[in-house]
This record gives structure tokens, C-alpha cells and sequence, in this order.
């Protein structure tokens, strides 16, 4: 009788054991990243999107954002390939300093997007993202390939008449929030004499589209005559040059 009695007990233990160990889904399965591409492309000066969302067990709750910059060929390294940390901004490397920023910075959101700007070459690679409480580090990466800048800044012209005043608007490319371009004007009259045009003449403004995406543009006013000829060399900060002809 004795022998039953604990037969059916210990078969009652582990029946019980075996079902709460099925019914326990892997944590890893609730951690989930979604990525809008798998692999982008930027240019030259301008700036990236990483766009993604995120999942997490319900009983965690992310206090911290982490982006990694993976060498190539080879694995993250949690403390010396941060390129962005929401918390402590000074952890991350030298040159991504103060050119990370996430769009959206509260994490019950389950939005991970960051922007890079001031896009560089060697920015070129994988990148992979971390979040804090957990800890977790999801294993899908995204891919970023730089080119060289071919993106050319849009001119508004209006109907010109002589002897009445006119606006150009000259908008750079990008929706970049990083360095801000320095815009100028210059008049190409007759014999080729070049001079910029300064003071109430030209106006560069710049309108934020969201905390982290912000346009630049240059407003140019002038009276045309029929003789002359106007010619606007657009020139931006850095690197970048472009060239609008009216």
C-alpha cells in the first residue's frame, strides 16, 4: 500500500514539474526587434534612420537604450562598440558623441529608432541594440551603407518681372538635425564679377519638423532687371557643395 502511495505521489510531482515547465515559454522567445529594412543606404554628410519597435517580457521594464557599432565580421562588444547609451551619454565612442539621438525617448513606447547624423565612411556597418533592465541584447543587426553625397538642394523660383521684387528660396537636402549648413548667395553679373550677397538680402532660416529632423533653408530677395544675369552658388558647411543656377 505504502509502495502505491508513493508511486502515485512522485508520478503526481513530476506530471505537475512537467507542465509548468511546458507552459513557461523561453524569455529570449519575448524579446522581439522589428527592423522597417533590413539595410540602409546614406549619404555622405547628411544623416540615417534607424527605424525599429521592440518587445520585452511583461514583468521587465527598459530603463535604458543601448546601440552598438559591430566590427566587421565579429560580435558586439557591450562596453567598448557603444555608440549611443540613453543614460550615460559619455560611455559612448569618441566620434558618435552628441550625433546619436533615439526619436523617441520614452521606451514604454516600445519605439527603438534612432538617427546618426553628420554621416561619416566609417559609419559604414552593423549595428545592433541593447536595453537595460534585462539585460538583453537582441541579435538581429542592421546594416548601414554610406555613399558618396549626390542629393542637390531645391530652388523655388517665382514668376520674375522686371523692376519688382522677388524671393528665391533655396532648401538644403536632408532633414538632418546635426552641423547646420552654412548657405550663401553670390550675384554673377556681367564679365564674370562675383559678389556675395549679404545683410537684409539673403535670410537662412531653419524649421524643425520633430525634435530630431529639422530643414534649412535660405531666402533670397532682389529686384531682376532685364540685363542681368543671376547665378546662386549654394555652399554648405564642411564637405558638402552644391550649386543652383536661375
Amino acid at each position: 500500500m505504502w509502495v502505491l502511495i508513493w508511486a502515485a505521489l512522485l508520478f503526481s510531482l513530476t506530471e505537475r514539474a512537467t507542465c509548468q515547465k511546458l507552459a513557461a515559454p523561453p524569455t529570449a522567445s519575448l524579446w522581439n526587434i522589428t527592423f522597417s529594412t533590413a539595410e540602409i543606404t546614406a549619404e555622405k554628410g547628411l544623416c540615417a534612420v534607424i527605424s525599429c519597435t521592440f518587445t520585452h517580457p511583461n514583468n521587465i521594464k527598459p530603463t535604458t537604450a543601448i546601440w552598438l557599432k559591430c566590427p566587421t565580421n565579429d560580435r558586439c562588444d557591450q562596453d567598448r562598440n557603444i555608440i549611443f547609451h540613453s543614460e550615460t551619454p559619455s560611455k559612448a565612442q569618441e566620434g558618435f558623441k552628441q550625433r546619436v539621438s533615439l526619436l523617441e525617448t520614452d521606451l514604454t513606447k516600445k519605439n527603438c529608432s534612432v538617427i546618426i547624423n553628420d554621416i561619416r565612411e566609417n559609419d559604414a556597418g552593423e549595428y545592433q541594440c541593447r536595453m537595460l533592465e534585462g539585460p538583453f541584447t537582441y541579435p538581429q543587426k542592421m546594416k548601414i551603407t554610406v555613399t558618396a553625397l549626390t542629393q542637390k538642394p531645391s530652388v523655388l523660383i517665382p514668376p520674375l518681372t522686371e523692376g519688382e521684387p522677388a524671393t528665391l528660396t533655396c532648401t538644403a537636402p536632408g532633414i538632418c538635425s546635426g552641423t547646420p549648413p552654412h548657405i550663401t548667395w553670390t550675384w554673377r553679373g556681367t564679365g564674370d564679377n562675383i559678389t556675395e550677397l549679404r545683410d537684409n538680402t539673403t535670410i537662412q532660416m531653419r524649421e524643425d519638423l520633430t525634435i530630431v529632423t529639422t530643414t534649412h533653408f535660405s531666402i533670397l530677395t532682389f529686384t531682376p532687371s532685364a540685363k542681368d544675369h543671376m547665378s546662386g552658388d549654394l555652399h554648405m558647411s564642411g564637405d558638402l557643395q552644391w550649386q543652383c543656377h536661375h
